[in-house]
C-alpha cells in the first residue's frame, strides 16, 4: 500500500467469491458525495462619540450609531466513485496513512472487538471501504458496505474488515440516499463600551450514496 496520506484516492475493481460464473457483465456505478453547507450571519450595532470644547468654554458631545448586518452562505460538495462488476466488488482507499493521534482509536478498537491481541503497537493504520453490489429486478441495487482497516506493526501487518459497522442497502438505479452527517453550531457576542457583534454560524454535512446501473 502507497503511504501518501492522501484522501479518497482510487478504487480497483476485484472479483467476487463466487468467480465469473456468478457474476453478469453488467456494471455498477457506486458514488458517494460528501456535501456541506455553511452559514454566517454577523449583526452588530457601533457607537462612537467625542467631546467638543467651544470658544466659550462649554461642552458639547456629539455621537454617532452605525448598524451592520451580514450573512453568507457556501456550499461545497465533493465525491468519489468507483464501478463494480454485477456481483462483484471494489475496494476504495479513503487514507493509506491516518494521522497519528487517531492510530490509537483504531487499536484500541479492534483490541476491544477481537479482531487483534492485547498489547499490539500500531505503527501505521490504513482505512478503506469494501464495496459489494448487485443487480436486483425494478431496477434496484442493492449495496453492501464494509470499512477495512489495514495495520502495520513492528512484527507484522494485516488487513481487517469490520463486519459488525457494514451496511446493506437497496437502492434505485441513479437516486441518491443520504447515509449520514453532522452537524455544528457556533454563536458568538462580544460586547463593547459602545455597543455590541453578535456572529452566528452553522455548517451540515451529509454523505449520500448513488448506485448507477450502466
Amino acid at each position: 500500500m502507497t503511504r501518501t496520506g492522501a484522501l479518497l484516492l482510487g478504487a480497483s475493481v476485484l472479483l467476487g467469491p463466487a468467480g465469473l460464473g456468478a457474476q453478469s457483465s453488467r456494471m455498477i456505478k457506486v458514488a458517494f458525495d460528501f456535501r456541506q453547507t455553511a452559514t454566517q450571519s454577523r449583526e452588530g450595532i457601533e457607537g462612537s462619540g467625542r467631546v467638543i470644547i467651544t470658544e466659550r468654554g462649554s461642552a458639547r458631545p456629539q455621537g454617532r450609531v452605525g448598524v451592520e448586518s451580514t450573512q453568507r452562505k457556501t456550499q461545497q460538495t465533493t465525491g468519489v466513485f468507483t464501478l463494480v462488476q454485477d456481483g462483484g466488488e471494489s475496494t476504495l482507499l479513503i487514507a493509506s496513512q491516518v494521522p497519528y493521534p487517531q492510530v490509537a482509536y483504531y487499536r484500541d478498537y479492534l483490541t476491544g472487538a477481537g479482531y487483534i491481541a492485547t498489547g499490539v503497537q500500531f505503527r501505521d493504520v490504513g482505512t478503506s471501504l469494501k464495496v459489494r453490489a448487485s443487480i436486483l429486478p425494478g431496477d434496484q441495487v442493492r449495496v453492501r458496505l464494509t470499512p477495512s482497516i489495514s495495520w502495520f506493526a513492528p512484527d507484522g501487518s494485516g488487513v481487517i474488515e469490520v463486519n459488525e459497522a457494514s451496511t446493506e442497502l437497496i437502492l434505485p438505479s441513479g437516486r441518491p440516499v443520504v447515509l449520514g452527517g453532522s452537524t455544528t453550531q457556533t454563536h458568538d457576542v462580544l460586547r463593547r463600551i459602545l455597543g455590541f457583534r453578535t456572529t452566528q454560524g452553522g455548517s451540515e454535512t451529509l454523505m449520500a450514496v448513488t448506485a448507477t446501473i450502466r
